[in-house]
């Protein structure tokens, strides 16, 4: 193929690409100026069943000033906080949810919304080396949600999400090595998404319907659940619990070794106290007070640090254990010589 065929290759491929982006939303529903609020409810609600967030967004954001007295309001108002969280537009989302749960405290969907709130603030903490707040909000919410909505009957659809290293993995085999989805109770919270019925036409009916200018306009198909598991709301919130307050504890844990690396033994000790006290129900909490007896020791407190040993291998008899009952035996032999120098008589 010489140059030129090439250029001209090119150029009707973007020629072609433009009339896709141009044409792909033919056939969309039109919202007529006099429309009544049961009108454009259904209107949005197909937007959003058709994965146009930004038209369902704006449909309904218009509802909820106009009819803010409809019977359908809060679903409204809930359904544009979905919108938003789809769009992992979570600060958007988890402010149009707490409207809900403000304007409309009997609404029954404020179970709901709560519960999205919830996971707005956990899809948006950052690594532990970041700043937590809204890691420390999420813990904040779930413990209100356990004391005014504990023992719901929420279910929530779930997927798993591939990490960014396999999505690349992908991309470089050309799709060979493919990512299989593990079950949702074997992977991290936050590395899954909520999922959502929808409907979408197939890739021929799409093609058909852009290449023909919307002449051809396939009715809608049924609404199809993608691949997911249903898991109940209260699991969902404990594995929220757990992971966040595990990221927490990690974040005290990283910055109480990294003193103990520098050899500033006693802030490091401040840092394990806060995981030993505050995390206690975390993996870190076993590192952290193994940890707090090395610091002691490497100051020659072998009281403080004895008692820490101690405290461990009763509280953790499977863990590290060796190392520890070596540690105490030495603290033990340096506490025992110590004694025996004390009761010497002075020559």
């Amino acid at each position: 193929m010489n140059t030129m065929n090439l250029k001209n290759l090119i150029y009707y491929i973007g020629i072609a690409a433009i009339v896709l982006v141009l044409f792909s939303g033919c056939g969309r529903v039109v919202l007529e100026e006099e429309s009544t609020a049961i009108e454009q409810w259904e209107v949005a609600k197909n937007y959003f069943e058709r994965e146009k967030f930004l038209d369902a967004i704006e449909i309904l954001t218009l509802f909820t000033l106009n009819y803010s007295g409809s019977t359908l309001i809060d679903s409204a108002q809930y359904l544009l906080g979905e919108s938003h969280f789809v769009l992992k537009e979570y600060i958007l989302a988890e402010s149009e949810y707490q409207r809900l749960v403000q304007n409309f405290p009997e609404s029954p969907l404020v179970d709901d919304a709560i519960l999205k709130i919830i996971l707005c603030n956990f899809y948006i903490s950052p690594r532990f080396e970041l700043d937590q707040e809204y890691t420390e909000k999420t813990v904040n919410v779930i413990a209100d949600f356990t004391d005014m909505y504990s023992g719901t009957d929420l279910t929530v659809l779930l997927s798993a999400t591939p990490t960014t290293g396999q999505v690349i993995r992908s991309i470089l085999t050309l799709g060979i090595w493919g990512y299989k989805k593990p079950a949702i109770a074997d992977v991290p919270l936050e590395h899954t998404k909520v999922v959502y019925p929808r409907r979408r036409l197939g890739l021929g009916k799409w093609l058909l319907r852009v290449f023909t200018f919307g002449i051809y306009s396939p009715e809608l198909p049924e609404l199809k659940t993608p691949p997911s598991a249903q898991v109940d709301g209260d699991w969902l919130v404990r594995r929220a619990y757990d992971e966040s307050l595990s990221r927490l504890a990690k974040k005290d844990y990283k910055s109480g070794e990294l003193y103990f690396r520098m050899k500033k033994y006693p802030s490091a000790i401040i840092y394990f106290d806060s995981v030993i006290e505050r995390f206690d129900s975390t993996p870190w909490a076993e590192l952290a007070l193994k940890l707090k007896g090395d610091s002691y020791l490497a100051m020659k407190d072998y009281q403080e640090a004895a008692q820490n040993y101690q405290r461990y291998l009763k509280k953790y008899p499977d863990g590290n254990r060796n190392t520890v009952e070596s540690r105490l035996k030495e603290c033990q032999k340096h506490i025992g010589n110590s004694i025996s120098s004390a009761e010497s008589p002075i020559p």
